[in-house]
């Protein structure tokens, strides 16, 4: 009689060998899991570390920079020195827009008075107005044609006089002759324009 023989498989297998099997395919796992992604996750963790490391000491270092006292005094000091310089020119904005407050009709009876204060006689003005823009503002432009009598010293106090006039007064043009008939005095042509609101 012929004899069978047994084939190999898994259901043949003792429980000793499945135990065997199964503790070699786990650790193969194991260790497979272990070398392949365990050690790169650790890697990649210490190379972020020192980054963050690295990170942190420079950002540190830039803040105790940016913190340091010297420099906060000297940025404080830099913003006064603004806000002082912002000061000054809203003062000089005032003033110029108090000085183009005057009335040009005013103005030329303060140019007579002075005139008048100073010795200077006008023998004839001649206006003409126009309406300027500028930065905002409607402003009225005079420009004054001032012929007149006098001698240097009181030509000289009456010019420097404009700078208290509450207007903004250019000088344009001054022509002085010499008139024998009329010595010591001068004949002058003086051309201004005033500035007002």
């Amino acid at each position: 009689m012929a004899t069978k023989t047994s084939k190999s498989g898994l259901k043949n297998l003792s429980i000793r060998e499945i135990v065997i099997l199964v503790g070699t395919l786990i650790s193969a796992v194991g260790y497979g899991f272990y070398q392949f992604e365990y050690q790169v996750q650790i890697k990649q963790i210490k190379k972020l570390e020192k980054k963050s490391k690295a990170v942190k000491s420079t950002t540190g270092a830039f803040q105790q920079a940016l913190i340091t006292p010297a420099r906060t005094q000297k940025t404080k000091a830099e913003i006064k020195n603004l806000k002082d310089e912002i000061i000054e020119l809203q003062a000089t904005i005032e003033k110029i827009k108090a000085r183009l407050t005057g009335q040009d009709l005013e103005i030329l009876d303060e140019l007579q008075n002075e005139a008048d204060f100073y010795g200077v006689f006008l023998k004839s003005i001649k206006t003409n107005e126009r309406s300027v823009s500028q930065a905002g503002l409607n402003l009225k432009e005079v420009s004054l044609v001032m012929e007149v009598e006098s001698d240097y010293d009181s030509l000289k106090k009456f010019v420097t006089s404009f700078k208290n006039f509450p207007a903004v007064i250019t000088i344009q043009s001054l022509e002085t002759l010499r008139n024998e008939k009329i010595l010591p005095k001068l004949e002058s042509r003086l051309h201004i324009k005033v500035v007002v609101l």
